[in-house]
């Protein structure tokens, strides 16, 4: 007797693909069967087994898979095609197919029941059983988010912040070499010069504008080369009138 499963919730099919027996083998005239499966309820979603390579025409695979629901039970139908799998480009030969009405389904809960259906040709003619397991399962909801743990960093900043060249500080550290220099070179002059130089520094207190600097050292040579100047009148003065 079929049973309804009526569900405001997403359903999956649990489809456990067991053995199949009675195959025809349709690779006889060049070797053994190794036959697969191939099954789906919405034909975008298809899955299929591995091959049975024991060479039998009792194939077991014992493999399980879980399929989406995407239409109502009553209106959803599993298919399963058998092909015999060749190492090649070509079309596989098909072995049976089976079309199965979900809605049709008895004990449709029950996952551990083994049961049995025909596999046809396309002509309708009877090729071989299949066993499998069939269960209509409700979707489980996702896990709740837990609000004792961090949100992620995206959760406070709708937007990257700025970057640091935006904030309007410098975008490299200043240098102060050519400073240095300009007070080395200053040294290097005449004695007079230099304590000149040292005086003027002192008094412009650090300025480390180059065009200041420069100004300034070209104000006190001058003044350097006119007292030497001065100096040297002082003396032929002094020679002139016998003063020694």
């Amino acid at each position: 007797m079929a049973t309804s499963h009526p569900s405001s919730k997403p359903l999956d099919l649990d489809i456990t693909i067991v053995s199949a027996k009675h195959l025809k083998n349709v690779n006889w005239r060049h070797g053994d069967l190794t036959p697969y499966a191939i099954f789906w309820v919405d034909s975008d979603r298809r899955l299929a087994t591995k091959s049975d390579d024991s060479g039998s025409t009792r194939p077991v695979w014992n493999e399980r898979f879980m399929l989406p629901l995407s239409l109502p039970l009553h209106e959803s139908f599993l298919n399963i095609e058998m092909f015999h799998s060749k190492p090649s480009e070509t079309s596989k030969p098909l072995i049976g197919t089976l079309q199965l009405a979900l809605k049709d389904l008895v004990d449709p809960d029950d996952s551990t029941r083994l049961r049995t259906f025909d596999l046809r040709r396309p002509s309708g003619r009877p090729q071989g059983k299949i066993r499998i397991k069939l269960a209509v399962r409700e979707r489980p909801s996702p896990p709740a988010p837990d609000y004792h743990t961090a949100p992620p960093s995206s959760y406070y900043y709708s937007t990257a912040p700025p970057h640091p060249s935006s904030y309007g500080g410098p975008s490299a550290p200043v240098d102060y070499a050519p400073y240095d220099q300009k007070q080395r070179s200053g040294k290097m002059g005449g004695f007079g010069t230099g304590l000149a130089v040292g005086a003027a520094a002192g008094a412009l207190g650090g300025l480390a504008l180059e065009e200041e600097l420069k100004r300034e050292e070209d104000k006190i040579a001058e003044k350097v080369d006119s007292d030497f100047a001065s100096r040297d009148d002082y003396s032929d003065y002094r020679s002139e009138y016998g003063y020694k």
